[in-house]
């Protein structure tokens, strides 16, 4: 994996910003990635399940960061819509994403196209499920449990690519209903309904685009969040850029957001690594 072409991504992913057609989508994606075989390759190597154990170049984590944006405009339609100012890109004051709206058909369209599978998955768990609305229970203690599916999630083989963002119905010792939802998301460029922090954010037109994805990896009966980390330990650095606790941190890693007390939008989660076995999220 020392050779990237998935560099690319960004290249088209700039083209349908400047030149896109609104409601673009199959006509636009499949072409291009007929056009870039190499792409969906590595795509397919890079999510092998003993992935989870190689280490990648630089290259490798930015294009795949680039590959993420793309998806994340292709999730866009099937997200609440905010315009709270607080939510846009603080710089320009306009959201982070300023091109066409894809169709909603697009992200199902480029999956298969890509290499992709849906995520499906019964039983919620932070790892598969990014929370987008929440329905209060009755019970305090009742954990959550699926709703309803506002977009499916995929894997690149083992590897997470996006999760799949859904209502959920929990209680309150579980889930806050405007916390879990409203609070900011990390590892996220951008979402039409709530705050979003990168590390690409605050960066000029280039260097943005050099930043890390992060990987995390179904590998049998475990759960590897953030594997990268894992590979290079020298680079986890959380415990002296953050005050928050090793319990905040980890609901950070393993959630991307604050679930019952707002842990603040300028914490930095990046640096931690996690591995559990698959079970129903505690």
């Amino acid at each position: 994996m020392e050779e990237t072409q998935l560099w690319q991504v960004r290249d088209l992913i700039l083209d349908l910003r400047d030149r896109g057609e609104p409601g673009f989508g199959a006509e636009v994606l499949l072409p291009w990635l007929a056009e870039h075989p190499e792409v969906t390759t590595e795509l397919r190597e890079i999510g092998r399940p003993d992935s989870h154990r190689r280490k990648v170049t630089d290259d490798v984590t930015f294009g795949l960061y680039a590959v993420s944006r793309l998806a994340e405009i292709l999730i866009a339609p099937h997200q609440p819509v905010d315009d709270d100012p607080a939510l846009q890109n603080w710089t320009t004051g306009e959201p982070w994403w300023i091109g066409p709206l894809p169709s909603p058909t697009a992200w199902a369209e480029f999956l298969p196209a890509a290499g992709a599978v849906e995520i499906a998955e019964d039983a919620f768990h932070p790892f598969f499920h990014e929370v987008v609305s929440v329905l209060p229970a009755d019970d305090p203690d009742e954990p959550p449990t699926l709703v309803d599916q506002l977009w499916p999630g995929a894997f690149l083989g083992a590897m997470v690519l996006v999760r799949a963002g859904v209502t959920v119905r929990a209680g309150a010792n579980h889930l806050d209903p405007v916390i879990a939802t409203k609070s900011c998301l990390y590892w996220a460029w951008w979402r039409r309904h709530r705050l979003a922090r990168d590390l690409s954010h605050g960066w000029g037109s280039n260097s943005q685009w050099g930043t890390d994805f992060r990987r995390d990896y179904l590998v049998g009966d475990e759960l590897h969040y953030n594997v990268d980390l894992r590979l290079n330990p020298q680079m986890s650095r959380t415990a002296d850029v953050s005050d928050l606790s090793p319990e905040d941190r980890r609901e950070l890693l393993r959630w991307r957001h604050s679930r019952t007390i707002d842990l603040g939008d300028d914490e930095w989660p990046y640096y931690d690594w996690f591995v559990e076995p698959r079970r129903p999220a505690a």
